[in-house]
């Protein structure tokens, strides 16, 4: 034990959590690699995985004055290597642009990594204000690489996808402080509350969401029909503010009373916003409580206290699959946010992990007794204050259960399988994916239909669709770029597993046959405002409209495109007038554009999208 401790010190010390000084903002994962450098690198065998973290100060007006940005992670080259430059430069994926934010390395003050790898950690006061709303405001247009004696221009590279802002708490609900005290139903359950509010220019909140890592411990088996963030001082019972969506026709059933789960709320209506305000300015004014078959009321109960603190992130995983097995297996994880008493959880219970301070990765072994059945393995890391991380999830299963083709993923506008983008429209396609064709009907989306699951990279994705031969999936938002693992897990048991490749944009134009070909699922209008003509008819075909027409065309893949958008139009290339992520539903985005009136009388033409140099599916317009 003294020896794990120690390696655990030596680890840890790097890795420290960097102090909160108003609101610690986490990037999503980010993968770099000598492919994403402009021009591309062949031939270097080398790779990194950051995690950029923003501490800002704000003035009584919500202004942002000064901030801090924490550059942690790893790098790996194949030998001995001379860093000479790690930053954040300010342009777009396809373009090189200025370094803005520097972290002091340089090649008068190298970083030697004698065995190629290593761990890196530093922290760069930034007082330009401006930047740094910038960089909060459009993460995709910033990007970070490390340079080399080598490659002086840029080693490795990867494109900044989203920031997330993280206040959390770990609580343990007792049958006590339930009102009046619970006594049928001994256990209790812990979970971390998780808070990610999204934030306006001046700092109010706008939405975001909140996550509840969950570990049920009842004596005997349950069934949940409730889990709810309430209103209510202690002693007293108030209304349901943030709810998971467990109800009475979407119960939880424990057989053993034990279990664990994830469950992510959008914040998306103004009484839900309202309260996350006040929850995050008042935590002791709120409670959480887990409900039951018998005690309809409430079974478990705990007040809310502080959301101050950041819990640990498992950035990513070397797999998210088991074959079932009567030995101990081993996963390597990359994580962040951990402290010198961190601990692993797998499905609740404490495991050993052995960390690498050369290369940051902890080495866990998975026992035995928790790979000799088919089922998930909730992987979390679990901090000095208790805090744990959002679980990863890998599945087990026997040999047998898992299907010998693989499982394709495409994008579901445009079909193609060169890559998806996060928080888009995916469509995976195989056998055995469900046992019956259902499609989702509540928000937000389920992570479950019909008995299947999918998960990608150990995270659940939310499902619109499922059927025997095709699954059509929102790709997880925080999906790191680069290779992800995709399991999809049927009711009988089937495993189909397949890779995807991730990418920060991946464009393409939902058409109305819903096969990547054809006329758009678009509207048009005359006047930009009213948008009432269908542009396709039922068997894919154009429907003509007008030069000068208003067109608002749907997709996926565009939200984060870390530049300008580029359309063509009957090869005319064509100034869209705005693309963002469409407000009313799950992945999907929008781009509008004018019709030009020079190319009245074309007839049929071709258009076409392009964003961080990818080029979406071609769709047909008729012009009159």
């Amino acid at each position: 034990m003294k020896r794990i401790a120690g390696m655990w010190a030596s680890l840890l010390i790097l890795m420290a959590t960097a102090i909160s000084v108003n609101a610690e903002i986490v990037s999503s994962g980010l993968a770099l690699s000598p492919a994403n450098e402009v021009p591309p690198i062949t031939g270097l065998n080398a790779q990194g995985g950051f995690q950029i973290t923003v501490n800002v100060t704000r003035d009584a007006s919500g202004n942002i004055t000064t901030g801090t940005v924490r550059f942690l992670g790893n790098a790996i080259f194949s030998g001995a290597v001379s860093i000479t430059g790690l930053h954040i430069h300010e342009g777009a994926a396809t373009a090189n642009g200025p370094v803005v934010i520097n972290t002091g390395i340089t090649p008068g003050s190298p970083l030697i990594l004698a065995t190629g790898s290593g761990i890196l950690d530093y922290s760069v006061n930034v007082t330009d204000a401006a930047l740094l709303g910038r960089l909060l405001k459009n993460p995709p247009g910033f990007y970070v690489n490390l340079h080399t004696t080598t490659n002086t221009g840029g080693a490795i590279r990867g494109q900044l996808v989203r920031f997330e802002e993280r206040q959390a708490q770990t609580l343990t609900m007792v049958n006590e402080k339930e009102v009046p005290p619970v006594t049928n139903q001994p256990g209790n359950a812990t979970v971390t509350i998780t808070a990610s509010p999204t934030r306006d220019d001046k700092g109010a909140i706008t939405g975001g969401t909140v996550t509840f890592s969950m570990r049920y411990n009842f004596d005997a088996a349950i069934t949940l029909t409730g889990l709810h963030i309430h209103e209510g001082a202690d002693g007293a019972n108030g209304p349901v503010v943030i709810n998971t969506g467990i109800g009475g026709a979407n119960t939880v059933s424990l057989p053993t009373g034990k279990g664990s789960a994830d469950f992510v709320v959008p914040v998306t209506t103004a009484n839900q916003n309202s309260a996350l305000q006040r929850m995050i300015a008042n935590p002791a004014g709120f409670y959480v409580n887990l409900h039951s078959s018998v005690n309809t009321g409430g079974v478990v109960r705990q007040q809310l206290s502080a959301l101050n603190s950041t819990p640990p992130i498992i950035q990513i995983c070397d797999t998210y699959f088991l074959e079932t097995g009567n030995s101990d297996a081993t996963v390597k994880v990359l994580a962040t946010g951990i402290d010198l008493t961190s601990s692993v959880l797998a499905n609740g219970a404490t495991v050993i992990a052995l960390p690498d301070i050369t290369t940051g990765q902890l080495t866990i072994t998975i026992p035995a007794a928790q790979r000799s059945a088919a089922g998930v393995i909730f992987l979390q890391i679990r901090n000095g204050q208790g805090l744990t991380s959002t679980p990863l999830q890998i599945v087990v299963a026997p040999s047998a259960n898992v299907n010998s083709a693989p499982a394709t993923t495409v994008d579901a506008a445009k079909y193609a399988t060169a890559s998806v983008a996060p928080n888009s429209v995916a469509a995976a396609f195989g056998t055995k994916l469900a046992s019956t064709t259902v499609a989702a009907t509540t928000t937000p989306l389920p992570i479950s239909l019909d008995g299947t699951s999918v998960y990608v990279n150990g995270i659940p994705a939310r499902l619109f669709f499922v059927s025997q031969n095709q699954v059509n999936y929102l790709v997880p938002e925080g999906t790191w770029a680069g290779p992800a693992q995709v399991s999809i897990v049927a009711k009988d048991g089937s495993v189909s597993r397949g890779t995807v490749n991730v990418t920060p944009s991946a464009p393409g134009i939902f058409t109305r046959l819903a096969n990547g070909v054809g006329a758009p699922a678009a509207v048009a209008g005359m006047d930009g405002v009213s948008f009432s003509t269908q542009m396709s008819n039922a068997d894919g075909s154009a429907v003509p409209i007008d030069a000068g027409s208003f067109v608002m065309l749907f997709g996926t893949g565009f939200r984060y495109a870390s530049g300008t958008m580029a359309m063509s139009i009957g090869g005319t290339a064509v100034t869209p007038l705005g693309f963002a992520a469409q407000s009313q539903f799950s992945g999907l985005d929008q781009a509008n554009v004018q019709i030009p009136a020079s190319l009245a009388g074309k007839g049929d033409v071709d258009l076409t999208l392009t964003v961080d140099g990818k080029v979406s599916n071609v769709v047909k317009l008729k012009i009159k």
